[in-house]
């Protein structure tokens, strides 16, 4: 129960209204290449995928499946290890040759699930890219090239659509 409590003090929650603000607030921001693809990072970065791709009128909106953190009695802890459970198909791949993508996920905390998707699928696809996140930490090892706010090492985000 200790661990519990650690977590409750350590959590910061945000809604749904903050949490489009923040999606929409930092693609505004943008001034890149037209972005043409959306790629959000199941499960986390699907929302957020969604959200943006609809304000900035992208229709093509794909996913990418990586688990890398795991329930322990600490809380949820990073496994240390990527599991692809879905990949984007060869089908698909063609229709990102040559376009401007734009990968999004919910936070960057360790950095390793940005780092995996960008050494080991990106090069595949033959397509141009940058890389967001809603919320990302000081000690991520891979900081996006958007993100609406740093947040301390130490918290937990709880986002809308995750059960407390």
């Amino acid at each position: 129960m200790s661990w519990l409590r650690k977590w409750k003090k350590t959590k910061a929650k945000y809604s749904w209204r903050e949490i489009e603000k923040a999606c929409k607030q930092t693609i505004d921001r943008y001034d890149g290449p037209e972005i043409t693809r959306v790629i959000g990072l199941s499960r986390g970065g699907l929302i957020p995928a969604t959200i943006i791709a609809n304000h900035i009128g992208v229709r093509f909106v794909y996913s990418i499946g990586i688990a890398s953190y795991e329930l322990t009695e600490e809380g949820m802890t990073f496994s240390g290890k990527h599991e692809v459970y879905q990949q984007i198909s060869i089908n698909s791949r063609g229709m990102l040759k040559e376009e401007h993508v734009l990968i999004v996920d919910d936070i960057s905390d360790k950095g390793a699930t940005f780092e995996h998707v960008v050494r080991t699928h990106m090069p595949s696809f033959n397509c141009s890219f940058n890389t967001m996140s809603v919320f990302v930490k000081p000690k991520t090892s891979y900081v996006p090239d958007m993100f609406y706010k740093q947040v301390d090492q130490d918290k937990w985000i709880v986002f809308p659509w995750e059960r407390d």
